[in-house]
């Protein structure tokens, strides 16, 4: 059975880049969104196996995904993507439930790689 992946970034062409990437590779992109608020409904929506999710972005971040998506579902995978090294950050994104942390950017096999493991168990995220 392929892995049902939500894609949340503000950035199209880094969800369309890494929607193909994973279409190529057996991974099912189900919905797009563009900030933590979508995120949330699309979550509602779709149930999806594995969320992919940017921190940085305008209005509704990631943080607020991550948080809301953990209220409707406290089992929810959801795999957190950042460019910042601030350890405070991660601490929080760790402290409400994010799958893993991953930098950005990182490689398309990594993420594959990465939603792959989170799907079958919640991993414990690790440092950048």
């Amino acid at each position: 059975m392929k892995i049902r992946v939500m894609l949340i970034d503000d950035y199209h062409d880094v969800t369309g880049v890494i929607s193909e990437f994973l279409g190529f590779n057996s991974i099912d992109v189900i919905a797009i969104g563009r900030n933590g608020k979508e995120a949330v409904e699309l979550y509602k929506k779709h149930s999806p196996d594995v969320v992919v999710m940017d921190y940085l972005m305008p209005q509704y971040n990631g943080l607020y995904g991550l948080e809301n998506i953990r209220k409707i579902n406290p089992n929810a995978k959801v795999i957190m993507l950042t460019g910042s090294v601030d350890e405070k950050l991660q601490d929080e994104l760790i402290a409400q439930g994010a799958s893993e942390i991953l930098p950005k950017p990182s490689s398309m096999n990594i993420i594959m790689e990465t939603i792959k493991k989170v799907s079958i168990n919640n991993s414990i995220p690790l440092r950048n």
